[in-house]
């Protein structure tokens, strides 16, 4: 059966785009050119995008294109290691389960902004502990407090920044600061007892939220209706999915730069201070931003190439991504910082006093902004509207991969039976998720995200980089792009595949180490076997790769040398089909000399062993 195509070349942007740019460069990256010094931290940023992102999303898109293969099927170029395209499927697949639930509380507020009332604009609602709510820190700040709130209370509302909450959106890991005070805001408040329902702890799982089991269902379904028919299906809903957020996007952009205080704002979210640029702290957060903003290690890359034309142009597509993220990312600061800006002038606050990210901007800072900007009600739902279908075009292509995958490695067994076991991808997803919706799921699914794909998803990029440039040769990957494309790898990928991007990528990796503390969320701690289980989550994608490259050797006949030969050399199923090869490379032997035609008429597969 012929390999689905996408209809147009645009599609496979837009879905690229639609993967890397998610709710994390709306929701943290502005929060870290802020802290980090401004301006000054877009240098290393772009530097590393150039220098590490670039590269790897280029590497994936020739390995997905030139195999016309998903996420495991590609590692038919070194055999040995095909378990890491299994153990990116289970990361890819761990991580959809609990975003789709993060997603659902998007859509859960979204709903509650089209209320006449916002429910979290004031502290007379049921859920309510009216002796420490406070309507926000800004009426705190002036004193216009509700009769509900005391002096302590006020006082206390400005030290809101303390233990670590993190979490992974889009391919982005958010901290999440609460201060440990007795006050409230109302948005507070709202997130924790209406919107999640929160009890004392993961002990106490409690009954089911059914608001967001219900919205959980709709974002599944959801899903499904955007990819049950493959890449056909869901290369036209990105036109909608992917373009809707930027034209909402721009339209905050114009909105928020004619408030009042919007300059100063964006002032403060840009103003370099270059002397920051000596903490080499900054450089690795920045390099760690990068890497986990595209998603490389996820298989989206390889799974969306490998519908791609054989002559598409991987170079230029790579090269656009990594810029629209970065561009996507410094623009959603401006939006950002333009609504703070306006807040703060309001209020006689300082902007600094808004130095949140993560869930604590998207789901109690934006809402509490959203009440000085009439009418709230449509600035509050067209905010929460953008940010489910940003939301959504990181999570479907999650789906995707899990789903190409498994056609691609037992194709017998799934022809002819896409719809029922995409179905069934996400109906398994669905009902894993269910305990993440209960009254402790919160604590779950703050579990599952801190190990899930916070260290696989780095060293599965770092395996792919190691493995294409010095098993099977940076030589042989310039030979396919040219057999493909009639073009030659530019000089810079190949310097930052021998050298730049594997050291960037052992930087991020060490990080990520040298940040880790165990999962915790406000003055609830995770008890021993509770992070015993999170390390076994972390396990499930990483132990595969040595069990199975063991397992590869002892069943290869032959001596140990031998063994290794025939493992570490691509298949004989490695590169295009022949009818494909022969229908789609033609195109680039067109645009070739007469004397270098017969240089790519045969597939590349000896390696330097």
């Amino acid at each position: 059966m012929a390999r689905q195509r996408w209809g147009r070349r645009i599609e496979f942007f837009l879905t690229t785009i639609g993967f890397s740019v998610g709710v994390g460069d709306l929701w943290r990256f502005p929060f870290l050119v802020m802290k980090n010094g401004g301006g000054a931290f877009l240098i290393p940023i772009v530097i590393f995008n150039i220098l590490g992102a670039m590269p790897v999303v280029y590497l994936e898109m020739i390995m997905g294109q030139y195999s016309q293969s998903g996420a495991v099927s590609v590692w038919r170029v070194c055999p040995i290691f095909k378990d890491v395209g299994y153990g990116t499927v289970i990361a890819t697949f761990l991580f959809s389960i609990y975003y789709a639930v993060i997603i659902g509380w998007m859509l859960l507020y979204f709903v509650y902004s089209l209320f006449p009332k916002l429910p979290w604009a004031s502290c007379d609602n049921e859920w309510n502990i009216r002796e420490t709510c406070i309507v926000d820190r800004v009426a705190a700040a002036t004193s216009n407090v509700t009769a509900n709130t005391s002096p302590a209370n006020v006082t206390s509302v400005l030290t809101t920044l303390a233990p670590t909450f993190s979490t992974v959106l889009n391919n982005a890991t958010f901290s999440y600061d609460v201060t440990l005070g007795k006050s409230e805001t109302a948005a507070e408040q709202f997130f924790k007892y209406k919107a999640l329902m929160l009890s004392e702890g993961l002990e106490v799982l409690g009954g089911v939220n059914w608001p967001m089991f219900g919205c959980l269902v709709a974002i599944e379904a959801l899903c499904f209706f955007c990819i049950f028919k493959g890449v056909k299906l869901s290369g036209k809903v990105v036109y909608f999915t992917v373009l809707g957020p930027f034209v909402m996007l721009f339209i905050f952009l114009v909105r928020g730069s004619i408030l009042p205080g919007a300059v100063d704002g964006i002032k403060y979210y840009i103003t370099p201070d270059l002397r920051k640029l000596k903490d080499t702290k900054i450089w690795a957060e920045a390099c760690m931003q990068v890497f986990r903003s595209i998603g490389p290690g996820f298989g989206a890359m390889i799974t969306f190439a490998s519908y791609n034309k054989l002559n598409n142009n991987c170079a230029r597509d790579a090269v656009l991504v990594c810029l629209m993220d970065l561009l996507t990312g410094f623009t959603g600061g401006f939006v950002i910082f333009s609504v703070l800006g306006h807040v703060a002038y309001r209020s006689g606050l300082k902007i600094s006093d808004f130095q949140q990210s993560g869930f604590s901007l998207g789901f109690i800072a934006y809402p509490e902004a959203a009440n000085y900007l009439p009418p709230p009600q449509l600035w509050s739902a067209l905010f929460f509207f953008m940010s489910v279908f940003l939301g959504i075009d990181s999570q479907f292509p999650n789906y995707e991969i899990v789903v190409t995958a498994l056609k691609d490695e037992f194709p017998r067994l799934f022809q002819g039976k896409s719809t029922v076991m995409t179905l069934g991808v996400i109906m398994c997803a669905f009902l894993l998720a269910i305990p993440m919706v209960t009254e402790g799921g919160f604590y779950l699914l703050t579990l599952v995200d801190w190990y899930a794909a916070t260290f696989s998803v780095t060293i599965f990029a770092l395996i792919e980089v190691l493995v294409m440039s010095f098993i099977y040769g940076v030589r042989n990957i310039d030979q396919n792009v040219f057999e493909m494309t009639g073009q030659r790898v530019p000089i810079i990928f190949k310097f930052c595949w021998y050298c730049l991007t594997p050291l960037l990528l052992l930087v991020t990796l060490g990080f990520t180490v040298y940040t880790y503390t165990p999962p915790a969320y406000k003055g609830y701690v995770y008890k021993p076997w509770a992070v015993g289980l999170g390390w076994v989550i972390a396990a499930t994608s990483l132990v595969p790769i040595p069990v199975c490259a063991i397992y590869a050797l002892y069943t290869t006949p032959g001596t140990l040398l031998e063994k290794l030969q025939v493992n570490l050399r691509p298949n004989e199923l490695w590169g295009p089909p022949a009818d494909v090869r022969e229908a789609e490379s033609k195109h680039a032997q067109d645009r070739l000399p007469a004397n270098e035609k017969s240089t790519i008429t045969t597939p590349a597969f000896n390696t330097r062993l």
